[in-house]
């Protein structure tokens, strides 16, 4: 790709299968992509081999953006820092109580989740006490605290969690406490609940903080490690790491706050749904990101993801962090198929990865996959795969699937279909969580189907849903990646402290945002961010007594007596949506006080010429469809296609990164910008 002095903004996703990079010319505007095999044991000499296999010089590298699954895979396969964790004397057992919540109401063996922590005993007492209106009930025992450092570096410990409670109200003693720690304990990663989650709820704050010390150490190495091999090639410029809210964040910055990472590649996958929905006349958006490993779904609505704070580690252990909201679960093309204790045949969660990965790719691997399986239906072309620089192995896809034909009672083809038909299932019934239960009818949606087998599947998915219409972006199986150059810069903020509605007014409304705004604007200035930022301003609000709190958008210019009724006005309606009731004339609670500061950043145009030097028509091909066996179907190069041209199914549409699917009855159209629209014909 590189030649020249042409200069290229980079972006670069981990998955964990494989690694995907786009280039972006900013002076041409052509977007280029790679993609290579993910390395579970070193991710970063994944990144690397994507630069070099891209043919990218570092010198000529003007900006990097990379979404790690670091951060991910730590707390998944627990494999983080040993924590010490200083709390209030007296609640070191908040990490252990955690609630009395049971993910399933009447299993007698379910247990409890297991916190971050490594043993009770690193779970130490400190004597002080803070009061909710942030006095000082109890000073700060600060020999007791040398002396519980002592005990930690005893221990072992490898970063110490510093929770003390209503720190977030008043963190003076939080702030004496991490002086005391970086003295005794030099060198050892601290994390403090007022900066990582300033929140109500002592078990969320906790278990964040915990969460971001378990990381700090791995980040920091990880990060490094990554930046010396990268200026040791030549990179001059700032490298920057995806953020879970779909923000980007300076890679030193990361490292010392590890936690707000933990779905930074799902997050730019988001990101090019929306840019790629709106380009497309598509504003409201049902996602389904399928990849190697897993398959992530979410909602946009009028061109916006939906942000949360609600991500669990596992289930029952919390990390309050501000994020998109993004469900995932074990649907992946590598998703492995096996028969349970009942005879059942099941796919996923467990995957078997970039190593050895399935059966077809002659790794080493032996159980059958998701992948094998539309091998064996001929939905992928095994000497066209990764663009022909990868061969698929059709016969160890049938050796695979055999494994399983006895116990299942299935043919090959039977069970193939099977395994594709339950993997579609999965990820319909993880859509109508996010769409019906939260009363979308998905019916009113387009399906923009990415990653790499997301397109795959992405028809039968929306059939399956009565989605009438499927939108392929450009480059689906590097959406991530590429949506990665189109995030700005940006910072979430949170202050918690309850006032009530007939105790406050809007001039100490706005002195406490403005508080909280200069604090974004400071974090967004260290960034590297000179520009004119935006300004968002958001209210967590609730009727007094009530335990959970809903989030009201606010005007951020001027807060007026006028405006904060129009707020209480704003919860009285989300409230009545959803309980199907509201209480009039009810004093309404201001629990917690949200910023959001952005730095924009210049954007790719996402477009691309169609490649007329290609024969868009191939060969046809057999493939399998339940109900009609095996038929010849029409196989194209996507991007020799023009815009306009309109292609009945069955069909199969290919690139380097990705295959797309469109069933009998279906029908395909090129849109404008190259996207690919299918009309399901079902509505």
């Amino acid at each position: 790709m590189g030649s020249g002095n042409r200069t290229f903004v980079i972006g670069i996703d981990t998955g964990g299968t494989f690694t995907d990079l786009v280039a972006y010319d900013p002076s041409s505007g052509t977007i280029s992509t790679f993609k290579t095999p993910s390395v579970p044991s070193s991710p970063g000499q994944a990144l690397l081999n994507a630069i070099n296999g891209a043919e990218i010089p570092m010198a000529q590298i003007d900006g990097l953006v990379h979404g790690t699954t670091v951060a991910t895979n730590a707390l998944i396969e627990r494999t983080g820092a040993r924590v010490g964790f200083l709390v209030t004397e007296g609640h070191e057992d908040i990490p252990y109580i955690q609630r009395i919540n049971r993910k399933t109401l009447y299993d007698l063996r379910w247990q409890k989740p297991k916190p971050l922590l490594q043993s009770r005993t690193d779970a130490l007492g400190v004597p002080e006490r803070i009061g909710s209106e942030g006095q000082t009930i109890r000073p700060l025992d600060e020999d007791r605290v040398v002396q519980q450092c002592q005990a930690l570096k005893e221990h072992g410990v490898q970063a110490v969690a510093v929770c003390l409670l209503f720190a977030y109200v008043n963190p003076d003693h939080e702030v004496r406490v991490k002086d005391i720690v970086e003295r005794e304990l030099p060198g050892i990663p601290i994390s403090v609940s007022h900066e990582v989650a300033p929140i109500w709820r002592e078990y969320e704050r906790a278990s964040t903080t915990i969460a971001d010390a378990y990381l700090k150490p791995l980040m920091r190495r990880y990060v490094d490690s990554l930046t010396s091999a990268l200026k040791g090639d030549g990179l001059t410029s700032p490298w920057t790491i995806m953020k879970s809210n779909g923000g980007a964040m300076r890679a030193e910055a990361a490292a010392e706050s590890p936690i707000h990472t933990a779905q930074s590649g799902p997050a730019g996958g988001m990101l090019a749904a929306a840019a790629f929905g709106v380009q497309a006349g598509e504003p409201d958006l049902l996602t389904l990101d399928m990849g190697g490993t897993s398959a992530d779904v979410a909602i946009v609505i009028s061109g916006a993801q939906k942000h949360t704070t609600e991500y669990e580690i596992e289930w029952g252990v919390p990390a309050a962090i501000p994020l998109i909201d993004i469900k995932s679960i074990g649907a992946g093309g590598g998703s492995i198929a096996w028969i349970d204790a009942g005879g059942f045949l099941r796919v996923g969660p467990k995957s078997a990865g970039a190593n050895p990965g399935p059966a077809c790719y002659s790794k080493g691997g032996l159980k059958p996959t998701v992948t094998d399986a539309n091998l064996v239906l001929g939905r992928l072309d095994p000497g066209y795969f990764l663009g022909g620089r990868m061969s698929l192995d059709r016969e160890k896809a049938v050796v695979a699937l055999e494994t399983l034909t006895s116990d299942a009672k299935m043919s090959v083809i039977d069970l193939a279909s099977s395994i594709v038909e339950i993997a579609n299932e999965n990820m319909a019934s993880a859509i109508k969580m996010v769409s019906i239960e939260r009363g979308y009818d998905p019916r009113r949606f387009a399906l923009f189907g990415f990653g790499g087998a997301g397109p795959l599947h992405s028809a039968a998915v929306a059939r399956a849903l009565r989605i009438p219409r499927v939108l392929i972006p450009l480059y689906p199986g590097n959406a991530s990646a590429l949506g990665m150059l189109i995030a700005d810069l940006r910072v979430d903020k949170i202050w918690t402290q309850a006032f009530k509605s007939n105790a406050i007014d809007a001039g100490l409304v706005e002195r406490q945002f403005a508080r909280i705004r200069d604090a974004a604007l400071a974090e967004l200035r260290g960034e590297g961010f000179a520009g004119e930022p935006d300004i968002t301003y958001s209210i967590n609000m609730r009727y007094l007594g009530q335990n959970y709190e809903h989030e009201v958008a606010i005007p951020s210019d001027a807060i007026t007596s006028g405006r904060l009724q129009e707020a209480y006005d704003a919860f009285t309606k989300v409230h009545e949506e959803r309980y199907g009731y509201a209480i009039q004339d009810e004093i309404i609670e201001l629990v917690s006080f949200r910023v959001t500061a952005s730095g924009r950043r210049e954007s790719p145009r996402l477009s691309v010429t169609p490649d007329r030097e290609t024969d868009a028509q191939r060969p046809d091909r057999q493939v399998h469809f339940r109900g009609h066996g095996f038929v010849p179907v029409t196989v194209w190069r996507r991007y020799a296609l023009e815009p306009g041209t309109g292609i009945d199914g069955p069909c199969v549409l290919e690139e380097p990164g990705s295959t797309t699917l469109v069933e009998p009855g279906m029908r395909v159209r090129v849109v404008q910008d190259g996207q690919l629209l299918i009309h399901t014909q079902l509505n």
